[in-house]
């Protein structure tokens, strides 16, 4: 993309981030993705992500292969048993996994992605970009485009870790996006103000799969902790002309410590009435975190009920109600 060598410059500043958060898992969970919408959106920037716990996964982990070696030999299952055991943190068994699963079901998509992912977690970025790339050759628009996305912020993970800006005390020289849209948020603040149109004819627009794919690594895989994943989320959000949900996404990148997110949500805070007071770009964005941070707090709240009443399910034996096979 024409972005890519803006972007590694960001990613160098970042490089310390482990690779894991930008990784994306594929399980029967993943599937949901496929319906996703706007709401599902609204909900995972503002903390309701719908992740399990570790009580969940471990049990999860001990069902499936249980079902497996009981004959149950669904290739999804195998899927399932692989990502359970990359998420309790025992990636060499979930590649393990992944390998019983390629003699009984050979060139499976979900194979290949799942691999290029947990070599990701393990920081084998050759490795992990190999396998993606066989994963798209196998199925090019699974899942909204999401794998395309992850295989240029690895590609340009690579970069940033190989090339000379990597080194201890690089700053980027710009902040640089996925889309090759400006990286400023005066540009994106016409297109989000009230009363203008979403889009302008003379700016480049952000391909529609962007936010669905972006979201898809936050909810299914382990991007939560991204601050380059939840930046390109919300310059994707406000091109797209959802000002709210971008100042959401922004200020979670900027928690996370990304160099450029507040620079890019002043402009935007200073068009949203709620969060527009006397001092400017800095009192808006200053505004606009408050009103994402709590907001931020609820869902993780939330994100919290729910995984107790799982872990509930799962202590009490009600493992198809927990894992919905």
């Amino acid at each position: 993309m024409r972005t890519a060598i803006a972007l590694a410059a960001a990613l160098a500043l970042l490089c310390a981030q482990p690779v894991v958060s930008r990784a994306c898992l594929w399980d029967s969970d993943t599937l949901r993705e496929e319906s996703l919408k706007q709401k599902d959106v609204a909900a995972v920037v503002t903390g309701v992500l719908g992740k399990h716990s570790l009580a969940f996964y471990a049990a999860k982990a001990t069902y499936t292969r249980a079902l497996i070696d009981g004959g149950g030999n669904k290739p999804e299952r195998w899927d399932d048993l692989a990502v359970a055991l990359a998420r309790t943190g025992k990636l060499d068994d979930a590649i393990a996994a992944l390998a019983e699963k390629a003699r009984a079901f050979p060139d499976a998509y979900t194979t290949e992605a799942n691999l290029g992912t947990f070599l990701a977690m393990k920081g084998d970025l050759d490795g992990a970009i190999t396998h993606l790339e066989a994963a798209i050759k196998i199925n090019p628009d699974a899942h909204f485009g999401r794998e395309k996305y992850q295989l240029e912020l690895l590609r340009t993970a690579r970069a940033a870790r190989s090339g000379p800006a990597a080194g201890a005390g690089a700053t980027p020289a710009t902040c640089g996006n996925l889309f090759g849209v400006p990286d400023d948020g005066e540009d994106a603040m016409w297109v989000v103000k009230p009363g203008k149109v979403v889009a302008r004819d003379d700016l480049k627009t952000v391909p529609a799969d962007a936010v669905i794919a972006m979201v898809g690594l936050i909810r299914f895989g382990t991007a939560e902790d991204s601050p380059v994943v939840w930046y390109n989320l919300g310059v994707a959000l406000a091109y797209q002309g959802h000002k709210q949900l971008a100042l959401r996404a922004l200020r979670r990148a900027d928690g996370l410590g990304h160099p450029c997110a507040a620079r890019f949500g002043g402009p935007i805070a200073m068009v949203v009435p709620e969060f527009e007071r006397p001092g400017g770009r800095a009192m808006a964005w200053t505004n606009a975190s408050k009103k994402a941070d709590a907001d931020w707090q609820r869902g993780q709240a939330a994100d919290a009920r729910r995984q107790k009443t799982e872990d509930r399910f799962v202590s009490g034996r009600k493992y198809k109600r927990a894992f919905g096979f």
